[in-house]
Order: C-alpha cells, then structure tokens, then sequence
C-alpha cells in the first residue's frame, strides 16, 4: 500500500474521529428556562415555566413541551429537544414548589396585560359611547330650541295678521294648514307641497304673501329658502312692528 493511501486513509480516520469527540455545532443556542412549579398525576400534568403554567403539547416563548413528569419537563426548541428539572435555571430558588395549591393560584391569576389593555378597550367603548351621547343630546336641544322658536314665530305672525287658530303653529302637519291660512291659501295648495320642486316654487310664493300681509317687502319670502337666514326672517316678520 502506498504511502499516499495510508495517508488518505488516515486523514478520513481522523475526520471520523474528530466528528464523533467534537460534534458539529447545530448553531442553536437554548433559550433560558425556569421550570419553577409542577403538577403531576395520573390525569393531569402541568408545569409552571418562566412563570406562566402550561401543560403537555403547549408552546411558551417559542418553546414547545414535550413532556411534564414529577420533576422535569422536556422542551423542544428550533428542532432541538432538551430537559430541565424543577429549580434549574432559577434565579430565586424560594419561589420553588410543588405544592398543587399554589399553581392553582397561578393558574387563577389573571394577565395583568390582558387585563390592561381589556380596561383600555373598555375604557375606549365607555369614552365614544359617552361623546355619541353627548353629542346626540346637544343635536335633540338644538332642533328643540329651533321648533319652539319657529312655533313661536309662527302663532305670532299669525295673531298680527289676525289668523284664526295661532296654536296650530305648535302641532306638526296643522302648523302648515295655519301657514296656508296666513297667505290665504287654498288647502289644495297642500299637494302641491307634496310634490319636488314644485314645492320650492310654492313655498317662495307662500313666504312672499306672507310677508305682503305683514307690510313687508314681498322679496323677504325668498329669503325664506335659505337655510340660517329663514330663521332671522321668519323672526323679522314675527316681531317686527
């Protein structure tokens, strides 16, 4: 045998060797675990890691358990399986037990993030649904105040204008016959206010009689189709001498 293969083969000899004393580095490094509690029986089996409670099948940290005795559980971690028993890893031994009252209580204690953040959630719906309120309530005040005031409006140009019935002015459908009324107005007219913009012309030449009656210029009733003027004129023609 030559020298070249002696040295081949002794050169694959050593490789064999070095690869079986000094295996390949898998490049994962284990995450640090704190098995603090554990729970185990014949029905059951639960382990407190890293201060949450978890049982058989479950992930944690990005950790999976495998298996959960009396005193380790086995964990698996990017393809690599390792074992840690009760109190290894700890940083404060006394917090070690294996007393099933106290997981009970872990178990039962809430998530203080969830718990915030269903406070914050809460809090949030409480917040919206009190300004929707509020805002609601300033928007019925508002139409409030503008209904009275219009009614108000109305029942005195029609006492000015000595038309009979002025607190029709107060009721809805019958404050429109008491309008027609005060432009003296057939009832007939009312369906003509039933249809589109036929009613806008109507109620131009409603407005302008009205304010004839009241010895105003009759132009004052075009006034009356724009919106926040038709307020200050209906109130012109109410209080206006």
């Amino acid at each position: 045998m030559s020298n070249k293969r002696i040295f081949f083969i002794f050169l694959l000899a050593f490789c064999f060797a070095a690869g079986v004393v000094y295996p390949e580095d898998t490049g994962v490094q284990l995450p640090n675990v704190c098995v603090s509690g554990i729970m185990y029986d014949a029905q059951s089996s639960l382990a407190v890691v890293n201060g949450e409670p978890v049982r058989q099948g479950e992930e944690i940290n990005g950790m999976t358990v495998i298996k959960i005795s009396d005193s380790a559980v086995s964990l698996e971690y990017k393809g690599q399986a390792f074992e840690r028993t009760i109190g290894q890893g700890c940083l404060t031994p006394q917090l070690i037990y294996k007393k099933t009252s106290q997981i009970t209580k872990i178990i039962n204690r809430p998530n203080t993030r969830q718990v915030s953040a269903s406070k914050n959630r809460s809090n949030s719906r409480i917040s919206v649904f009190s300004y929707g309120n509020l805002f609601t309530l300033i928007f019925l005040i508002i139409v409030f105040l503008f209904y009275v005031y219009s009614s108000l409006c109305l029942q005195k140009i029609a006492n000015k204008t000595n038309t009979p019935f002025g607190w029709f002015a107060w009721l809805p459908i019958l404050n429109i016959f008491l309008i027609l009324m005060i432009a003296n107005k057939s009832f007939w007219w009312l369906i003509l206010l039933l249809i589109p913009l036929v009613s806008f012309v109507c109620m131009i030449i409603i407005w302008m009689e009205i304010a004839s009656r009241r010895n105003k210029p009759a132009w004052l009733g075009l006034l009356m189709m724009l919106p926040v003027t038709n307020f200050l004129i209906i109130g012109y023609l109410a209080f206006s001498r």
